[in-house]
């Protein structure tokens, strides 16, 4: 017999460690071991190869950065996503928050930028939609193949409908993994600007957030 694999599309500071621990309360979880900042090589070499679906526990949870180009989901296991095998969750972020966590996960894990924040926003455009690998063309019908759409904001609410529609009992979310941050505060003109050099991802999260509630509202109270 065939069992789902739930492939959760983890992109980076969106909520996924405090998303994974929760998820792994429910399935066996196989983690996708990608490396902490990858260089092109270590990528590549990666790609040569892929889990075997058929020797995962049934119904596991898989997981991983899986990003970058030659990797993502589509290109990695775009056979198991078509024929229904693999249902893809994920989680967003509203993206000046994810940008500005990203700079701080940085000096925590000692890979300081050398660089202010406020130019540490110059740098990336829509970079939710390069992990998951849309374009203003098709990101909403890319985003709607997806199992469950959750965010960071509401991870308590993504957590309780995927447990839904699942068929699995409410588990509370713990806080993990918080970047610290110090009291730097940018101005309006530098996040107005921001805004404008990331429309998808802008679109991406509010989609994301109206979908959440949409699906919450249907299945009823969680």
């Amino acid at each position: 017999m065939e069992h789902l694999v739930y492939l959760y599309h983890h992109l980076p500071k969106c909520g996924g460690v405090s998303f994974i621990d929760a998820c792994s309360k429910w399935f066996p979880d196989v983690r996708e071991q990608t490396g902490s900042y990858p260089t092109p090589e270590q990528t590549a070499e990666f790609a040569r190869t892929r889990l075997d679906f058929n020797a995962l526990p049934p119904n596991c949870f898989v997981h991983g950065h899986l990003v970058r180009a030659g990797i993502r989901p589509f290109e990695r296991y775009g056979d198991h996503i078509a024929s229904g095998r693999c249902r893809l969750v994920t989680t967003v972020r509203n993206p000046l928050e994810r940008h500005i966590s990203a700079y701080y996960h940085r000096r925590k894990v000692g890979k300081e930028w050398p660089e202010p924040l406020e130019r540490w926003l110059d740098y990336g455009r829509n970079l939710m939609a390069k992990e998951l690998g849309v374009d203003e063309s098709n990101w909403k019908e890319r985003l709607d193949t997806y199992f469950v759409v959750g965010t960071m904001e509401a991870l308590q609410l993504t957590i309780d409908v995927f447990a839904a529609k699942t068929g699995n009992p409410r588990v509370e979310v713990a806080h993990l993994n918080p970047s610290p941050r110090d009291d730097s505060s940018l101005n309006g003109e530098t996040i107005e600007l921001f805004k404008s050099r990331n429309p998808i991802d802008y679109r991406i999260f509010e989609y994301a957030t109206q979908r959440l509630h949409d699906d919450a509202k249907l299945l009823g109270p969680i």
